[in-house]
């Protein structure tokens, strides 16, 4: 089954999203990944975290940037894109050599 069907049957049954903007997410978050594992291809075993950061993506649509909202007596903390889930799956593909983490040089 491809990553925009299976967009598809987990957003809400009343969403009309395009199909651009659902391929837009997905290469968004399939991007993410591949920096984040700094590699060309995404293993196959992966498309399902494509989907769930995808869905992560599509959820903080009119909200990038927020970290927390309040208003009034309702306060929203919002997520990473990429949970720490995700982020542990992401660590059985170690970096190809000769690739530079941006997280690793800002310490630096």
């Amino acid at each position: 089954m491809r990553n925009i069907d299976i967009m598809r049957i987990l957003l809400p049954p009343d969403d009309n999203s395009s199909d651009l903007r659902l391929e837009y997410l997905l290469a968004s978050a399939e991007n993410m990944l591949l920096d984040y594992i700094g590699r060309e291809t995404l293993p196959e075993r992966l498309n399902d975290a494509v989907v769930q950061t995808a869905l992560a993506l599509y959820n903080r649509l009119g909200n990038e940037g927020e970290e927390k909202r309040t208003e009034k007596d309702i306060s929203v903390t919002f997520a990473d894109i990429v949970t720490d889930d995700i982020k542990r799956r992401l660590k059985n593909y170690p970096r190809k050599v000769g690739t530079v983490n941006a997280a690793d040089t800002e310490n630096a």
